[in-house]
């Protein structure tokens, strides 16, 4: 599986995004130590920043028995070909939630972490992780930089870029990974730190 074709449509986060905002938050992230819950949910309000989010709600009622049918998929033991189909589903959700509501509003950011989330259960980290610094981008605009939504986000990113295998590639987003996270946890954050470390530590292994 490639991740182009999915992301394509609205772009992939840029380096230079996270690079000119390096100064928004200095709120201490956490190291990922616990794994990300079952699936994202659907949000329909936009939260004060920097305000702990309450639950969000259900999925709007046009979307609620497709997305209850795409995130039945994530269940154990999973199934490549039932993980193809809500791929597929989700990416015409996507489309769809673009088409109407846009694609910065929350209905439409919570589809993305769904195929962020999909890709990742594909086995494609990569993929996974590109989704979630294109989702962060969206979330940090909606949400703020130093909300728990966008920061929770961050931990994902970082849990799903340390499942990527090949050392180039993961080179190749670690300076993408890092500027979000300086923006989001602040550049002495624990977690900055240990992604700092994880990068030179890759370097040295490419270097070998």
């Amino acid at each position: 599986m490639t991740e182009e074709p999915h992301i394509a449509p609205w772009g992939i986060v840029s380096a230079q995004f996270w690079a000119d905002d390096k100064t928004t938050t200095t709120a201490a992230g956490q190291l990922p130590d616990q794994q990300p819950q079952a699936h994202p949910v659907l949000t329909t309000t936009k939260p004060d920043p920097g305000v702990a989010a309450e639950q969000p709600p259900p999925p709007p009622e046009e979307y609620r028995e497709r997305v209850a049918a795409i995130t039945a998929t994530f269940a154990p033991p999973h199934d490549p070909q039932r993980l193809a189909w809500a791929g597929i589903q989700a990416e015409r959700l996507d489309q769809e939630a673009t088409a109407t509501y846009g694609p910065a509003h929350t209905h439409t950011i919570s589809i993305r972490e769904l195929r962020g989330w999909i890709a990742r259960l594909q086995g494609d980290p990569e993929a996974a992780t590109r989704w979630d610094l294109h989702v962060i981008q969206l979330q940090a605009t909606a949400w703020g930089m130093r909300h728990e939504i966008t920061r929770a986000s961050a931990q994902r990113a970082v849990r799903h870029w340390t499942e990527i295998t090949d050392p180039a590639a993961r080179l190749a987003l670690s300076k993408q990974l890092l500027g979000m996270l300086i923006a989001v946890t602040g550049e002495n954050s624990a977690l900055s730190r240990h992604v700092r470390k994880l990068v030179r530590r890759t370097q040295a292994a490419a270097a070998r």
